[in-house]
C-alpha cells in the first residue's frame, strides 16, 4: 500500500546581506508512515521548552539540527521570490505559494499544513489555493490547511529548512551543506 504523503510549511523573509529582499515559503515532504519517528527526532532536537525556533540556536545547535535533518526520510521544497517589495509581502506569498503548490502536486502530496497566521491572511491563503485549483494549477482534491506550531512539531521541520536555505542566500552554506540533497530549491519573480 502506498502511503499518502503530507508536507507542512512555513516562511520566512530575508533582507540582511541580500542586494534585495526574498520571502522564502518552504515545505517538508513526509510519508505518512514516517510522521512519528520524525516528530520524535524534532523534540529531541529542541534546546528549550516550546517550539524549535531556528532564531534561538547558536551555530553549534544549528549544525547539529540541519545535519539531524539531513538524516530525515524527507524531501523539502523551498521556493525563494525575489526581488521582493517589502511592502507587497502578501503578493510575495501568494506567487511563491502557486509555485509551492504545483511543486507539491507534482510530488502526489494530498496535504499541506502551512504555519497559521493572522486569521485574515489565512483566509487569503486559502483565497489563493482555490483560485489554484479554479486554474487548474493544483488538483481539486488536494487540502491546504494551517496548524499551530506548540500543538504540531512538524511545523517545526521546514522553518529549520528555511533557516539552512536563508543562511545559504546570504553567502553562508555550511548548514545547506548538512541537509546535503534532500532540499529542492526554485526561484520566482514576485
Amino acid at each position: 500500500m502506498i502511503c499518502p504523503l503530507h508536507a507542512w510549511g512555513d516562511e520566512s523573509i530575508r533582507s540582511r546581506g541580500l542586494d534585495a529582499p526574498a520571502y522564502l515559503l518552504g515545505a517538508s515532504i513526509v510519508d505518512t508512515d514516517d510522521v512519528p519517528a520524525t516528530r520524535d527526532v524534532l523534540e529531541r532536537l529542541r534546546p528549550t521548552r516550546g517550539k524549535l525556533h531556528w532564531h534561538d540556536l547558536n551555530h553549534r545547535e544549528r549544525r547539529r539540527v540541519a545535519a539531524a535533518i539531513g538524516e530525515l526520510d524527507a524531501l523539502h521544497l523551498v521556493v525563494v521570490g525575489s526581488p521582493m517589495d517589502l511592502k507587497r509581502e502578501e503578493r510575495a506569498r501568494a506567487v511563491c505559494l502557486e509555485r509551492l503548490a504545483w511543486e507539491l502536486a507534482q510530488h502526489d502530496v494530498t496535504q499541506l499544513t502551512l504555519e497559521a497566521r493572522p486569521r485574515a491572511l489565512m483566509t487569503r491563503d486559502i483565497r489563493t489555493v482555490r483560485a489554484l485549483r479554479g486554474r487548474f494549477v493544483i488538483p481539486p482534491t488536494r487540502r491546504v490547511k494551517h496548524g499551530e506550531p506548540g500543538k504540531d512539531t512538524m511545523l517545526w521541520l521546514p522553518g529549520q529548512v528555511l533557516g539552512a536555505a536563508g543562511a545559504s542566500l546570504t553567502g553562508d552554506g555550511r548548514y545547506a551543506q548538512e541537509l546535503g540533497n534532500a532540499v529542492d530549491t526554485m526561484r520566482v519573480e514576485p
